[in-house]
């Protein structure tokens, strides 16, 4: 397999896996700020790109819930695609936690192709994700 082929199986499978992550396991949420409402989380641990973090978490939440990333299109932002899915309202019927991750590029776009973003720790936009998975797990 050539070594283009390998980095675009990377970025896909970086790609396909960011773009909706579901995190199993003991999770204690602590109640929304307001109900049931989108909020930015500032502080959430390593994030060298500067993606911004929006949570989502509803009025009734599941024991261990499952954590949801949704991550928008290229062009968009977190809140659009907290707009424009229906993340948000089957979070509110399953009881399930969303991260709603921004792009911090001036384009809206996120890394799917440098070495940081696609090795494991190694930084750029997919660590921050990593960041803010991490930081609804411990709480």
């Amino acid at each position: 397999m050539s070594r283009r082929t390998v980095n675009r199986l990377r970025a896909i499978a970086v790609g396909a896996a960011s773009i909706v992550a579901v995190v199993l396991g003991a999770l204690t949420v602590a109640p929304p700020a307001a109900a049931a409402s989108l909020q930015e989380i500032t502080n959430f641990g390593a994030n060298p790109s500067g993606a911004r973090m929006f949570l989502y978490v509803p009025a009734s939440v599941k024991p261990n819930p499952a954590v949801v990333v949704g991550v928008h299109w290229c062009h968009g932002t977190a809140q659009d695609f907290y707009g424009g899915t229906s993340y948000a309202s089957l979070a509110d019927r399953y009881g399930f936690v969303v991260i709603y991750p921004s792009a911090p590029s001036s384009d809206g776009c996120w890394d799917v192709h440098s070495t940081a973003s696609l090795s494991h720790n190694g930084g750029g936009d997919s660590l921050g994700i990593v960041s803010m998975v991490n930081y609804v797990k411990q709480r």
